[in-house]
């Protein structure tokens, strides 16, 4: 039997790992980490899957994948990657990670320390490689005596990660052999204590005052919404915010900041996560003259552009708001957005037609009904219309993950309420990784024991940016439906919106912002094995929403302008 310190210290952190309530390993395959990898396996199988392992060929899929994974569980997930260039591809979920407050954990096996620094082959310096995004723990190369540590190292590991709520990258150096058997029999270990010392949580105490309105950003979730009613405030909640429902939540909100531009109507601003999808929001967060409070959320930056916000981690209201304060104040808000957005719905969607025709006695009026019928079936499908449709078909047993660009904004601008699961990454609104993410929210929703299905809505370029996410692991078991909705235009049309739409010469423009692309979406999909459908109509895309495929691709055709 060859002994591998490799393998010893591999199974035993895994073991560390799991006892702290990690249940999924990201692995990327390489020979300086097949101890981690082969360790991962062995637990998968002791513990009967309740620790999952994901392999994913391409460690930047991988690190998003853990990033959905951990976003819809809760829990940080674990990355494993060999030495040189590829931890490297974690990088830019590390900065949506930390920018968002989700826990990674990072782990990149390197050459021992005698190999570094002497031009040995596939050898780099890992010790930073994520800077200021995800702090490293250097680990000394395992050997059979030094692994006395370990508990805490993972104790130190995971408290930053479950607490601070950020990205952990942990760097171990391995010798050969690599890997090697070890028939000892594993053991669930008691989790090292925490050492640390928090200090008490800061909070302060308002009074419902007219005037004050809640701002409900990304990762905001429902105490936004709560907060609203107790104080007695119109909620501005965005589509991605987790709190876009309830009696107070005001929709076309752009419209009505607009309108109030210049007047002293609000004065008190409170945010709850952070806002990104539109610039009247952000002006009024700008405005050092109102008074600011930001409740703080687990990413790494608050939004307090007027530099002059009280941050919080929590805020108590001293009582809750009357019926008479909230009549005056928070109704004509919410009435005003309700009829804007009834108009909009007007533009939107076609009138329904007239079901009485159905039992007309005259064959005239029957057949104006189905042709009223089929032009609403047959009717081009908008961005607009393919926002409100896949809204109205998600639920709380379902996941809406939204890929970043111009989709997010549609859909933030149509949609009416729904206390529903929204997903997106708007740490730092970066098209990448978005397949992978949405294929991590759905994994760990079904091993939750959730039954609906995971749709993402992102645009085209989205897609193939992140095409290789699509690949399935061959014969593994994957209970997980995911739903992509596919906005193809063509390109990046959110840059037709620019201002630098009417300076560039028009080629120019196309080929370094518009950036055309012609991929053919059926021969992607059904390379990775993935049902397919071409959607250009809104009965196509009404059957579409009704799939019980497990994994499909929907090609939504949709002009550039």
């Amino acid at each position: 039997m060859t002994h591998s310190p490799a393998s010893q210290w591999s199974r035993a952190f895994l073991g560390e790992l799991y006892a702290w309530g990690v249940r999924d390993v990201v692995v990327s395959p390489g020979s300086r980490s097949q101890a981690l990898a082969l360790a991962a396996l062995e637990w998968e199988r002791f513990t009967d899957g309740d620790l999952q392992v994901h392999v994913v060929l391409d460690e930047r899929s991988a690190a998003f994948r853990a990033l959905g994974l951990a976003v819809e569980s809760g829990n940080p997930a674990l990355c494993v990657s060999t030495s040189g260039s590829a931890p490297g591809h974690y990088l830019p979920a590390v900065m949506e990670a930390y920018h968002s407050g989700i826990p990674l954990i990072l782990v990149s096996a390197d050459r021992p320390e005698e190999l570094r620094g002497v031009g040995a082959n596939q050898t780099t310096t890992h010790e930073g490689l994520f800077g200021v995004f995800a702090r490293t723990i250097s680990i000394p190369t395992p050997t059979a005596d030094n692994g006395g540590h370990l508990a805490s190292v993972v104790a130190d590991c995971m408290d930053e990660a479950l607490h601070d709520r950020r990205p952990v990258h942990l760097n171990v150096g391995f010798r050969e052999p690599l890997s090697g058997e070890d028939h000892t029999a594993l053991v669930i270990p008691e989790p090292a204590s925490s050492t640390r010392v928090y200090g008490a949580p800061e909070s302060v105490t308002l009074d419902p005052e007219p005037g004050t309105v809640v701002i409900a950003g990304h990762g905001a979730g429902a105490e936004a919404e709560e907060l609203a009613v107790t104080i007695g405030a119109p909620l501005i909640a965005e589509a991605v915010s987790g709190a876009r429902f309830g009696p107070h939540l005001v929709l076309r909100y752009r419209e009505i900041l607009r309108s109030m531009a210049g007047s002293s109507r609000i004065q008190r601003v409170i945010t709850l996560g952070r806002p990104t999808l539109s610039r009247e929001v952000w002006e009024l967060l700008s405005n050092p003259s109102l008074e600011h409070y930001v409740v703080r959320r687990n990413a790494a930056e608050v939004p307090n552009p007027s530099g002059t916000a009280v941050v919080v981690d929590y805020i108590a209201v001293s009582r809750p708001a009357t019926k008479e304060e909230t009549t005056q104040w928070v109704r004509p808000w919410v009435s005003e957005g309700r009829a804007l957005h009834e108009v909009a719905l007007g533009e939107i969607l076609p009138a329904a037609p007239d079901i009485e025709a159905l039992e007309s006695p005259t064959s005239a009026a029957r057949a104006a009904f189905a042709k009223q019928e089929m032009d609403v079936i047959r009717r081009p499908v908008t961005r607009e219309a393919l926002a409100l449709a896949v809204w109205e078909a998600t639920w709380p047993h379902d996941r809406l993950v939204l890929g970043a660009s111009r989709m997010v904004r549609v859909v933030d601008s149509v949609v009416g309420p729904k206390n529903i699961t929204v997903y997106s990454n708007r740490g730092l609104s970066g098209i990448e990784g978005t397949v992978s993410c949405a294929r991590g929210v759905a994994s760990a929703a079904a091993q939750a024991g959730v039954t609906g299905v995971t749709r993402a809505v992102m645009g085209d370029l989205a897609l193939v940016h992140d095409a290789g996410s699509l690949m399935r692991e061959p014969g593994i078991a994957d209970h997980s439906r995911v739903h992509l909705f596919i906005a193809n235009d063509g390109g990046g049309t959110i840059f037709d919106s620019l201002e630098v739409k009417n300076s560039a010469q028009a080629t120019d423009f196309d080929r370094v912002l518009y950036t055309p692309q012609n991929v053919d979406l059926e021969a992607l999909a059904q390379a990775y094995g993935w049902d397919y459908v071409r959607v250009s109509t809104m009965g196509h895309l009404t059957e579409a929403l009704a799939s019980t495929a497990s994994h499909l691709l929907v090609d939504v055709s949709l002009p550039r302008d």
